[in-house]
C-alpha cells in the first residue's frame, strides 16, 4: 500500500492553500521554502504533491507531501503557527 500524508496535517495545507498564508517550509534535506501554497495534487506516479509559489516570485514548485517535516505560518493566523509532519533531523 503507497504511504500518504495523515488527514488532520493534510487539513493544515488545505486551510493554507485556501487562505493564502505566506509559510516557510522545512522538507527532508532541511531545505526552507518560504511562499505561498496554491493547492494539492496526486501524481500520475500516486505520490501526493504540494504545488507551492515561491515568495517574492512567480516561479512555482511542486514539493512531495511525504518530504513535508514542518510548515511555520508567516501570515498571522487563527488556524495554526507551526505543524510538524515529522520529526526533524
Amino acid at each position: 500500500m503507497k504511504k500518504i500524508l495523515n488527514c488532520d496535517l493534510h487539513d493544515y495545507l488545505e486551510i493554507a492553500c485556501l487562505f493564502k498564508f505566506t509559510v516557510e517550509l522545512t522538507v527532508d534535506n532541511n531545505e526552507r521554502y518560504i511562499g505561498i501554497p496554491i493547492s494539492t495534487r496526486v501524481h500520475s506516479d500516486s505520490a501526493e504533491y504540494l504545488d507551492f509559489t515561491l515568495d517574492k516570485s512567480t516561479k512555482k514548485i511542486s514539493i512531495p507531501l511525504l518530504s513535508l517535516q514542518r510548515m511555520t505560518a508567516l501570515s498571522y493566523n487563527p488556524h495554526f503557527s507551526s505543524v510538524l509532519f515529522k520529526a526533524i533531523a
